[in-house]
């Protein structure tokens, strides 16, 4: 029998894996797969995965590569679970199956085997929670349901290359105590197509996207966030409540010359938020009066900022579409353009009209970047 101060993350990690065996390797492996997949879903921080990992991988019971992944342009490091690896995962079910688990099951302690487990979610959605635990609880309330995203005023997901390093913090800041990161980034340099890139990557979290050109009054903003709170916790009352869900991930894109009960309320925000994550895309530029938050605040860690530059050279050229271009071109192309993804994106579709109506280059200019983006070898 198995008692659930036995199962550490070892076990834990070894038995979300067993969760995507297949007898063929697949051509694109699962985001579940990858070290931030790992961490979302066994409930650990990403920077403890590589060491539960190299263990299971020095045991022969994991093996690393670099492979496709689902909703990812570049290869990554993922990890699959060995014949051997499954083997010892199907012995450590069959033992769990018996074994006595405590549970937090809609509010209330109880306890439930894991064949009840099995019996209530299903083989692969209770292997998920066991994966899970916290301090010895296994928590089925929430395992189970698929997660609730609203992204209605999202942006379509587009062709997205770079920005890996971003990415990456962004990653370290979901898996922080930090509640509030702010992308700063003027017109043109993509801070909504990052973040509409990371939002796909959350695949474990509840997320409600507003854009704040559409959802300019704080009343309408507020009731969007109580709409979508309480469809995640029914005794949702306030916007405390709203803001301390700790699944929610609340994106609020456009913040720029917002109206002042709009920065009234994003100030409120930022000092009961407590448990739930925001992410704010805004204009370098914001004049000052319109900032909700001060430096004292990002000093302390309450606000964490993240600031945009231009792609880099080999993403820029990617976006670009010429894979054959001069290189001397392409330095002009770049250090006039300074790797804005908007720009590249309208020389890439030869977009003469857009590069002459949304960016300050003369109609001489553009021409000629458009004349530079013909130049091949």
């Amino acid at each position: 029998m198995l008692g659930s101060g036995q199962l550490n993350v070892n076990d834990r990690v070894l038995l979300h894996l067993s969760r995507f065996v297949s007898d063929v390797p697949p051509e694109e492996y699962p985001p579940e797969s990858t070290q931030a997949g790992i961490a979302s879903a066994v409930g650990i921080s990403r920077t403890h995965v590589p060491r539960a990992v190299r263990g299971l991988m020095k045991d022969g019971l994991v093996a690393e590569l670099t492979a496709r992944v689902m909703g990812h342009e570049r290869r990554m490091n993922v990890y699959s679970i060995t014949g051997e690896g499954l083997r010892r995962a199907e012995d450590f079910w069959a033992i769990a199956l018996d074994s006595a688990f405590s549970v937090l099951r809609n509010g209330a302690p109880v306890k439930m085997t894991g064949r009840e487990l099995d019996s209530l979610l299903g083989k692969r959605k209770a292997i998920a929670a066991i994966s899970q635990m916290t301090d010895g609880i296994v928590v089925v309330s929430g395992a189970g349901r698929t997660p609730v995203r609203d992204l209605a005023d999202a942006p379509p997901a587009e062709a997205f290359y770079g920005r890996e390093q971003e990415l990456g913090i962004m990653e370290s800041f979901v898996d922080s105590d930090r509640n509030i990161l702010v992308i700063l980034g003027n017109r043109g340099y993509g801070t909504t197509a990052l973040v509409r890139k990371f939002v796909d990557q959350q695949v474990a979290r509840d997320v409600l996207w507003i854009s704040l050109i559409k959802d300019t009054s704080a009343t309408a903003i507020t009731e969007r966030i109580l709409g979508f709170s309480r469809r995640l916790q029914k005794e949702t009352a306030d916007l405390p409540d709203a803001l301390g869900i700790e699944t929610a991930l609340y994106v609020f894109d456009h913040y720029f010359n917002t109206s002042e009960e709009v920065v009234e309320l994003f100030s409120a925000m930022a000092d009961v938020v407590d448990g739930a994550k925001l992410i704010i895309t805004a204009r370098q530029e914001t004049p000052a009066y319109n900032w909700f938050y001060h430096k004292k605040q990002v000093d302390s860690g309450v606000v964490e900022e993240l600031k945009l530059k231009g792609l880099d050279q080999e993403s820029a050229k990617r976006l670009l579409g010429v894979e054959r271009i001069e290189t001397e071109a392409l330095r002009r192309i770049l250090n006039m353009t300074r790797s804005q993804p908007l720009i590249l994106k309208m020389l890439k579709d030869g977009d003469l009209e857009g590069l002459k109506q949304n960016t300050v280059f003369t109609p001489e200019e553009a021409r000629y970047l458009l004349f530079l983006k013909e130049r091949t070898f």
